[in-house]
């Protein structure tokens, strides 16, 4: 866990005579461009220019002795330091040392155990054809397409096509305006008012109702407002599924039958499982190396990756529709409950870092233009434009080395004792 080994408190003298001659040095700046009153831009004497300017002086020499002087005794002692230090206790007077007191942290010393030979386990993947038949199902039901039904009243399983105008009496919801929309009737995602209004409306037909939302329901402009709508119904539609037969696996791909695209829908299963397996293999070694190396670290590390874990648990959130300030959590036991995981996951980091110097592990442009690739078809941006942003963020680094600790990761699974599961064994 972090500790007192990775912060260092240093008690530091600068002498008087370095002291003055900054002082000085920086009067002397200063009497270059003072402008005081009767005298010509650079002219005033500098025993003036002490006495006008005595704070700025006194403030712009700590800003440059303090930095130094700590550095300084940081380099001597062969240390990295981590953040900014924190500088207490000055003692500052004329003609006499300065001291202060400086608390830094640093990174801590890794003696890298042997981690060549660890045993992992890798659960051999297995795909039910209950698994592929879902699978199967699921392209069929991208494929479907929606048919006009003759006017009728509506039931459940019907898509109906609606145009929705809705508002808040108090104004405190956003007015909702859609020309036209598929509802299903009856359907899982479907707002259960909006099925018990609609169930039985004709072509045409406008129903009237109002919508109390949950405080935690999935859009958080929705949460734990009451909506009044006003719905129309424009159309009643079905939805028309593809047959499942050799012409629907052609029209997909380069598919000779319908058993040929069962077997991709299979092969295509065993290969994502069996990344996941992998995947689940590297945290445990991971972990393992973790448990293998006992240091302390710097606890502004800890800090650091406890806000990023934050961070997308939020994201996380927002992304469900639900809004992190208004849930009902002590959000001090969320971060306490996450300081381990973060503590080992710094731990971890650090030690692939010591592993990639040691293996000499380097992340080529390649391997950085696959990575931006992917991103950019996972986020649908154009790669060049994405690129130029990470730039200007500062975040190509950053990924570079993640890029390296996961290849200093692979290395160690590639050394490892591998030892296949059958799914469910352990």
């Amino acid at each position: 866990m972090a500790d007192s080994s990775c912060r260092k408190v240093l008690q530091i003298e600068i002498p008087p005579e370095v002291v003055r001659e900054r002082m000085q040095a920086i009067a002397a700046r200063y009497q270059r461009h003072a402008r005081l009153p009767g005298f010509r831009p650079g002219k005033a004497p500098l025993s003036l220019v002490r006495q006008k300017f005595q704070e700025d002086i006194r403030s712009q020499l700590l800003q440059d002795l303090i930095p130094e002087y700590v550095l300084t005794e940081a380099q001597q002692n062969r240390w990295e330091t981590v953040g900014t230090p924190s500088v207490t206790d000055v003692e500052f007077a004329e003609n006499a040392p300065l001291k202060f007191k400086a608390t830094l942290e640093i990174m801590p010393e890794i003696q890298l155990q042997d981690y060549s030979g660890l045993t992992v386990a890798v659960e051999e993947p297995e795909v039910a054809e209950e698994e592929a038949e879902a699978a199967l199902q699921q392209l069929r039901a991208d494929a479907a397409t929606y048919v006009n039904v003759e006017p009728r009243p509506l039931q459940d399983g019907d898509f109906a096509s609606i145009s929705v105008q809705g508002g808040s009496p108090d104004k405190q919801a956003q007015d909702v305006h859609l020309d036209e929309v598929l509802c299903e009737i009856g359907g899982a995602n479907t707002v259960a008012e909006f099925t018990e209004n609609l169930r039985g409306a004709q072509l045409g037909e406008e129903r009237h109702f109002a919508v109390s939302y949950a405080a935690d329901y999935r859009d958080a402009r929705l949460a734990g407002k009451k909506i009044s709508y006003q719905v129309k119904v424009l159309g009643i539609k079905a939805k028309q599924f593809p047959e499942l037969d050799d012409e629907f696996a052609r029209e997909l791909g380069e598919f000779d039958s319908l058993e040929a695209l069962r077997q991709h829908i299979r092969d295509d299963l065993r290969a994502s499982k069996l990344r996941q397996a992998e995947a689940d293999a590297r945290r445990s070694l991971r972990k393992q190396l973790v448990e293998l190396h006992d240091f302390g670290v710097p606890d502004s590390l800890v800090e650091r990756q406890l806000e990023r874990r934050l961070d997308r648990l939020r994201r996380h959130l927002a992304s469900q529709g639900l809004n992190p300030e208004r849930l009902d959590w002590d959000w001090g036991k969320v971060r306490a409950s996450q300081r381990e995981e973060a503590l080992e996951e710094v731990k971890g980091s650090l030690i692939l870092e010591q592993i990639a110097e040691r293996e000499a592990v380097g992340v080529t442009e390649s391997d950085l233009e696959r990575e931006i690739e992917e991103l950019a078809k996972a986020t649908q941006q154009p790669a060049a434009a994405l690129r130029a942003r990470l730039t200007s963020e500062g975040a190509v680094d950053k990924m570079k080395s993640r890029l390296r600790i996961e290849k200093a990761l692979d290395l160690v699974f590639q050394s490892a004792k591998v030892r296949s599961l059958r799914a469910g064994q352990r």
